[in-house]
């Protein structure tokens, strides 16, 4: 009976371990297609969104804005425009005039946030993103999730075979074979464990929408534009492209960051390089599946293959990357 016991053991270790395979090759199937080689010249709104998702690109918008003087950050977070500021040639920044404008006294930030985190401007960047291959394609994941649905019975099954166990070995039934019965219950529970670190493991890689071509931008973007060095040629590399790639701690005015996050439970001002989750669970910007969230800066954001860079706005110069392989170089 032991013996049949084991070998049983056996086959759930197995069946786990079929069924979390299946989810990673179907979620490798979407998110690690080879990259296309074609380069990539992306605007600072377009890094902010890979890098943090809506709400980066939004903290990227605010920051631009607020140091050229179209809007006013007060104590409080309370987000103002200034009168007389000039339209903006980027779309985002004019939903943020356009949606202050429309209300007298502003908006806290956080509240500023989620309202224009559905704006088709940004809606709008990401369907560019995924039309690149940058992004995963809304419902790309599927059939990965409803593979990871699947292994959730098979790991309820692997549970159940460790209690049936316990149980026969209660009624006296198996057990004889002290070493044997051992076995089986050791290698139901490594079924067990694996199945549920399998499952959390793929649960959070399929949070993970950018793609391994994507994630190659984003660490070539921060090799050619590295962390606390400044380039003063136009407001988009001095502001957008640091909080773009590194988050708000990164903008020139401190007292910025700070304000931007008053009465935000998720601030912006502290973090390490990698994801940003938005409150739906979805992860931006990692180097790796999942990473820490809220994008500051670390050893960990170097490499790469290509690259982009920003486009300023309010009449301000324009930089680029090309990606896929080829060098980088911006124009001032």
């Amino acid at each position: 009976m032991d013996f049949v016991l084991l070998a049983a053991a056996f086959g759930m270790l197995f069946l786990v371990g079929a069924a979390v395979r299946r989810v990673e090759r179907e979620r490798g199937r979407v998110s690690e297609i080879a990259p296309s080689g074609y380069g990539h010249a992306l605007s600072h709104y377009e890094l902010a969104y890979l890098s943090g998702g809506p709400r980066r690109c939004i903290n990227t918008a605010l920051a631009v804005l607020a140091t050229a003087g179209a809007i006013r950050v007060s104590r409080g977070s309370t987000v103002t425009p200034v009168y007389g500021a000039r339209p903006s040639p980027e779309p985002i920044e004019q939903a943020v005039l356009d949606t202050l404008a429309a209300r007298p006294g502003g908006y806290r930030a956080g509240e500023l946030r989620r309202t224009l985190q559905a704006h088709p401007a940004l809606t709008g960047l990401a369907g560019g993103l995924e039309s690149r291959g940058l992004l995963v394609r809304e419902q790309a994941y599927g059939r990965a999730r409803r593979r990871l649905d699947h292994l959730k019975p098979v790991i309820g099954a692997a549970v159940g075979y460790v209690v049936l166990l316990f149980v026969l070995a209660g009624l006296g039934r198996a057990g004889e074979e002290t070493a044997v019965f051992v076995g089986a219950v050791f290698f139901s529970v490594v079924a067990v464990i694996s199945g549920l670190a399998g499952l959390r493991r793929e649960r959070r890689r399929l949070r993970n929408v950018i793609t391994r071509e994507g994630r190659d931008v984003l660490r070539a973007a921060r090799v050619h534009h590295p962390r606390g060095v400044s380039d003063q040629s136009s407001l988009a590399m001095m502001v957008g492209v640091p909080v773009a790639l590194y988050g708000l701690q990164d903008a020139p005015d401190r007292a910025l960051c700070d304000e931007l996050s008053v009465g935000d439970s998720a601030s912006d001002c502290a973090g390490s390089c990698g994801t940003y989750g938005d409150g739906g669970g979805t992860t931006f910007g990692g180097d790796s599946y999942g990473g820490l969230d809220f994008g500051g800066g670390s050893s960990g954001c170097g490499g790469g293959s290509s690259c982009g860079g920003g486009s300023s706005s309010g009449g301000g110069s324009s930089s680029s990357c090309g990606g896929g392989g080829s060098s980088c170089g911006s124009s001032g």
